[in-house]
């Protein structure tokens, strides 16, 4: 009795709490702070007044509009049928990158950030009970509108829940790029041409038998199935981008997007933090993003600018990788730069070509014999070559701009399929319908294309080899990243003007305890020019080898020809006229020397930087002084 009216007195003091159901069963139980001890889960009593507060949405949402369930029922059991709510991600001996209640884990502790970054929700659960789950690692946290088998969005679950409030919104990204994953799942087969081999592989999700038909060594459904919910779980739902327990709001909080949650809101390496920092090494946040962690952060994270400051979403589409709409936000604060830059001979030129320098991330990956949550398969993606390149690669893209890209060798291992080289191609995508999940309220199919100008990563197929040891194709390529974000001081001129070679160099160490007991380096050069692109001076340790691991699995690179990467017949040099250019180069020089002898100048600091950018537009401004 004392229970109820301590439940009743609460719902009098709450007013308007929860969503105007104080007949909800939900609110008598979470809500009741003694009854949640007295079942052992103390941890998810929820002050009625304070649940409320933090949705922020005027008390119109119920717990079962967002959590489904049954509010009238008064049995655990029967409460909880269908109810959506947070599950964690368990690999190990019995789940292969599976779904894991937080209850199982012995994880029951409020959704809070312990400090920031990557793992900062991420809980480390009962190890007791992590055993006798059969799981070794927690990997991951996932919000409710997954679905719980493939990891993927679930259409159906966004529209009984968001949909309820935000109906066009939630039909507007189901049908987008985004939310369907379309270009991703466009990715069919390791061979074709178009739109090529790429870092993330192919999709796996609804393409097991043509995998498996291309594919020189066994490969099950559940090899398949763990690839599958590794991919899914990058791609954004609505509470990757919405929920937002890591701004420290309290545990139902909901908001914009913001970067952190952009980076997977300290949930693991998801999201953006995936392809920017840990493949491309040029991302936006770096720190302990990135590896190595030690690099410099750029101008713009300093600076506390938010992704969606220049990604500005449409009706929830978010443009392309080549879209106009981000490059020109850098007028917005840049202008008379910006102005400079567009009148002057490097108008082609992207502000990135200049202004990035040391990228990090991947400087080799190859998929083969590997671990993907524990279970073995013959697509692992051995991408922990983590280290640094000096200096981008500069190359003009489809709409002829020059961009900053980072190629590095590439190569996937058991295939049974040829590809021949291709040359410097920039990815597209041929139009094509892909099958969907009905099951999670996705299409039966759907038409994805995309333009050559629509991204403006590259990549270059080497070709087919057959002499690794062990017999099997391997399908060669040079990834060609585009380089993005980590903007700063910007490279030396002669970097790009003192020769019409591009020279980097990349340095890197190897750790996977499921590949080698212990970490192993190595360095290369690359060389990109008109005769085309070289990797020489190849030098690495000897890697000790983890149980049931060979060297062509991890390290083909260590049993092929040293020049097995090379490419010829693409013109990769920096065009210029040497006589111009020097010209140009001793004339900016005098003027730089002139404008230090104005030191009282007010306008001086504002001249120089023009001067680099136009020096016509500069003379101009020193003469309106």
């Amino acid at each position: 009795m004392k229970s109820v009216i301590t439940v009743v007195l609460l719902l009098l003091t709450a007013g308007t709490a929860w969503g105007f159901d104080p007949e909800s069963g939900c609110v008598a139980c979470h809500g009741n702070q003694g009854k949640m001890k007295e079942l052992g889960a103390e941890a998810m009593y929820l002050d009625p007044a304070r649940v409320d507060q933090e949705v922020n949405m005027q008390g119109k949402p119920t717990c079962v509009d967002c959590h489904l369930g049954d509010p009238k029922a008064q049995d655990k059991e029967a409460a909880h049928q269908g109810v959506l709510r947070p599950f964690l991600v368990g690999a190990g001996k019995k789940l292969k990158g599976e779904a894991l209640s937080r209850e199982a884990a012995g994880a029951l502790q409020p959704l809070k950030p312990k400090g920031e970054g990557m793992n900062s929700m991420l809980p480390k659960g009962d190890p007791q009970k992590l055993e006798q789950a059969g799981v070794k690692k927690i990997v991951g946290m996932e919000w409710h509108d997954r679905d719980r088998e493939t990891m993927a969005y679930a259409p159906q679950v966004a529209e009984k829940t968001c949909g309820r409030c935000h109906a066009k919104e939630v039909k507007d990204y189901n049908r987008s790029a985004k939310g369907l994953m379309k270009h991703q799942r466009a990715y069919r087969d390791w061979s074709e041409k178009l739109p090529g081999p790429q870092n993330c592989g192919m999709w796996f999700g609804q393409n097991e038998e043509a995998l498996k038909n291309g594919t020189a060594v066994p490969y099950s459904p559940a090899q398949n199935a763990a690839s599958d919910r590794s991919c899914n779980m990058c791609h954004a739902t609505c509470n990757d981008c919405h929920f937002k327990p890591v701004a420290n709001k309290g545990t139902h909080a909901f908001g914009k997007p913001d970067t952190p949650s952009c980076y997977g809101g300290g949930r693991a390496s998801i999201c953006h933090a995936g392809p920017m920092d840990r493949r491309r090494g040029a991302g936006y946040m770096r720190g302990e993003y990135a590896f190595p962690a030690n690099l410099p952060q750029g101008a713009h994270v300093k600076a506390g600018l938010q992704c969606l400051d220049c990604h500005k979403p449409v009706n929830h589409q978010f443009g392309h990788l080549a879209a106009d709409d981000a490059r020109k936000s850098c007028a917005e604060c840049h202008g008379e730069i910006v102005k400079a830059v567009n009148s002057s001979p490097h108008g082609k030129v992207d502000c990135t070509s200049c202004h990035i320098t040391v990228s990090g991330a991947y400087q080799y990956t190859f998929w083969g014999q590997g671990n993907v949550f524990g279970m073995e398969t013959p697509y692992g993606k051995h991408k922990e070559y983590y280290g640094t390149r000096d200096l981008p690669t500069i190359i003009k893209n489809a709409s002829g701009r020059w961009i900053p890209v980072k190629p590095y060798p590439m190569a996937v291992m058991n295939q049974t399929k040829e590809l021949k080289p291709t040359g410097l191609l920039f990815r597209s995508i041929p139009k094509r319908k892909i099958p969907g999940n009905p099951r999670i309220g996705e299409p039966l199919t759907f038409e994805v294309a995309r333009k050559a100008t629509d991204v403006n990563d590259a990549f270059i197929v080497v070709g087919t080899r057959s002499d690794l040891p062990s017999g099997n194709k391997a399908i060669l390529w040079v990834q060609m990243d585009k380089l993005s974000h980590a903007m700063g001081k910007p490279r030396d001129c002669g970097s790009c003007h003192d020769s019409h070679a591009q020279v980097g160099k990349s340095e890197w160490s190897y750790f996977e305890d499921k590949d080698v007991t212990k970490s192993f380096a190595g360095s290369y050069t690359i060389t990109a020019d008109k005769n085309g692109l070289r990797f020489s001076d190849l030098v690495w340790e000897e890697p000790a080898l983890a149980a049931n691991r060979k060297v062509e699995d991890i390290a083909p690179f260590a049993v092929l020809p040293k020049d097995a990467w090379d490419v010829k017949g693409v013109d990769l040099s920096i065009p210029f006229n040497d006589k111009k250019t020097a010209k140009a180069r001793t004339e900016l020089e005098r003027f730089l020397a002139e404008l230090d002898k104005q030191p009282e100048n007010p306008n001086a600091g504002k001249i120089r930087v023009i001067a680099y950018h136009n020096l016509a537009m500069a003379r101009k401004m020193l003469q309106k002084k």
